[in-house]
């Protein structure tokens, strides 16, 4: 999902709850326009100012202060409520204070971009969480000096040079969870990610191939994301198309300044071998790639942490 189209969304959604809350308080209006002596004072205060736009004198001036006066009794005195009632008071459900992102709008988003980016849901790692220099594990130094290199890549993400996020390793090393670190570090600066293992990848290479309309909005959402993580590469089954798919989509994003982060059990050669010299090359060029060398050490999921 690209920003353009959350913010679609956003307004959408922003629009339908000052819609609500207007309505809301049109429907109590209209009960208490039943009240004869509500409806008499209402309208005539709506005739004084009416009068009042077109002739500004103190005699309008003092009516209108005197039958507002009247009408304020009468609803409080009958406990008429004619509030307006937002779900956030600080932007009154706009949006935005001062022209900036309210809080209620930012987390809004988060939400929206979380639904939409297909982490499973127990993606929650966050670059917090490391706990690498307190692991007694073969790869802690090195990964932990991978972890520093990725979160100030994810935190300078729209400035970044490196396009692609290329991490080789033996299974169980903390790959896959260092990509949930980078997943929510993005979706919590407002930045769209796309999750898919590879077996997603290769489904929605071979839909798109073969005309499957149903899932062409996921092909489309892991194009235009900000962030699309591609995880255990190299697993699904392996044959041509998934070989030009893979490049047609990594080819597509480094044009377009968008970043990939690549998880694979597979040697740089073994990979070189699956995918082609073409795919390889586009997602390790030094010019494009942050490329750690191959992470191998303690499966940490036989490890109590």
């Amino acid at each position: 999902m690209s920003k353009a189209s959350v913010n679609e969304k956003l307004n959408a959604e922003y629009k339908q709850i000052r819609f609500e809350a207007e309505q809301n308080l049109e429907d109590r209006l209209q009960a208490a326009l039943q009240i004869p002596q509500f409806k008499a004072l209402y309208v005539e205060r709506k005739a004084i100012a009416l009068e009042l736009s077109k002739k500004n004198t103190q005699e309008l001036k003092d009516q209108y202060q005197k039958v507002s006066k009247e009408l304020l009794d009468l609803i409080n005195n009958n406990k008429i409520d004619l509030n307006i009632y937002f779900k956030c008071k600080d932007c009154k459900d706009t949006g935005y204070i001062n022209g900036k992102p309210c809080h209620c709008r930012l987390a809004m988003s988060k939400r929206l971009l979380k639904a939409e980016s297909n982490l499973p849901k127990f993606a929650t790692a966050t670059f917090e969480d490391s706990k690498f220099s307190t692991l007694k594990v073969a790869q802690a130094k090195k990964m932990e000096s991978i972890y520093k290199d990725c979160k100030r890549w994810a935190d300078n993400i729209d400035n970044a040079s490196k396009r692609t996020i290329f991490l080789m390793g033996s299974v169980g090393t903390g790959k896959t969870t260092l990509s949930f670190c980078i997943a929510n570090e993005l979706l919590n600066n407002g930045h769209s990610v796309y999750f898919a293992t590879a077996f997603d990848l290769a489904t929605l290479i071979i839909d798109k191939q073969f005309n499957r309309l149903q899932n062409i909005d996921n092909y489309y959402n892991m194009l235009d994301a900000d962030l699309l993580i591609i995880d255990d590469l190299g697993t699904e089954p392996q044959n041509t198309l998934m070989q030009e798919g893979l490049f047609a989509i990594v080819d597509s994003r480094i044009n377009e300044n968008k970043k990939t982060v690549i998880c694979t059990n597979l040697t740089e050669a073994q990979f070189a071998k699956r995918y082609g010299e073409r795919s390889t090359s586009r997602l390790t060029s030094a010019s494009f790639a942050y490329k750690p060398s191959f992470i191998d050490g303690d499966d940490l999921r036989k490890i109590k942490c």
